[in-house]
């Protein structure tokens, strides 16, 4: 693994800095056990007014058909590198709260803390 130290304007945690993101996967399964567990813990993450906005569709490698229509929804420069994941997930989230309709202005942060 190459080392590429983040070059910060202002210092940082090393466990950012050095950080490596080669956009390389192994070409292996991730099992349906461990997918259940991660988004189980999505699941509980807290959010604005205990709401849960967001959903995540997922596809897998072995379903071809799945994971070339989520790879689709990419733009091209991100499909050249996610095509080889085993795994694609896209969150998605609602704007509005359930119970009243109105502006949920948190969502998008409740994904991202669920992510």
């Amino acid at each position: 693994m190459a080392n590429k130290k983040a070059s910060t304007d202002h210092p940082i945690h090393a466990l950012l800095a050095e950080r490596w993101s080669p956009y390389a996967f192994q070409d292996r399964s991730v099992s349906d056990d461990d997918l259940r567990s991660l988004f189980e813990a999505a699941r509980w993450a807290p959010s604005s007014y205990n709401e849960q906005p967001w959903t995540y569709i997922v596809a897998k490698r072995e379903n071809s058909a799945e994971f070339e229509k989520l790879l689709s929804c990419l733009v091209e420069g991100n499909q050249l590198w996610a095509k080889a994941a085993p795994v694609l997930a896209l969150g998605i989230v609602r704007l509005h709260f359930i119970l009243n309709d109105q502006p949920n202005r948190a969502a998008v942060h409740d994904l991202g803390l669920a992510a």
